[in-house]
């Protein structure tokens, strides 16, 4: 049961990742939505990276072609747009939606699995399992500290 909210949590927040990525790219185009927007939810973070920063990490972690960083910024786009489409739905459950983002998520990493080669693979298994033991970290240290 932990390990499935551990996966869900860590899908959810990757998917955040990209998403408010995707928006802070598509704003110096558009300039319609305000620069506000968004930063409440940021918090302590510093400004979301751009769709071309996340490809660009990608690519000094995995050493991406051109051609698959153009692949991969193509579905980092799509499933940004599909988030959006998700997170505007107010017909759906909130439980629905994280399931649909959960889904969106797992769709995305296979995207991006199927333009890596075997051993670009390897690294970006280990990269999302980074990524998803580094959530662990922040509940853990809260715990002891509210007994």
């Amino acid at each position: 049961m932990k390990k499935m909210r551990t996966v869900i949590f860590l899908c959810v927040a990757l998917f955040a990742l990209g998403a408010f990525a995707m928006q802070s790219q598509q704003q110096p185009s558009g300039q319609t939505t305000p620069p506000a927007t968004g930063q409440a939810e940021q918090g302590e973070h510093r400004q979301m990276p751009t769709i071309d920063d996340q490809v660009q990490r990608l690519s000094a972690r995995i050493n991406l072609t051109d051609d698959q960083q153009a692949k991969a910024k193509t579905i980092l786009e799509d499933q940004h747009v599909q988030a959006q489409a998700i997170m505007k739905d107010d017909s759906v459950a909130q439980d629905d939606k994280r399931q649909k983002f959960i889904a969106l998520r797992q769709t995305t990493i296979s995207k991006i699995k199927d333009i890596l080669n075997d051993d670009q693979k390897k690294i970006f298994d280990a990269y999302l399992a980074e990524m998803q033991s580094a959530p662990k970290e922040k509940p853990a240290d809260n715990s002891p500290k509210n007994k």
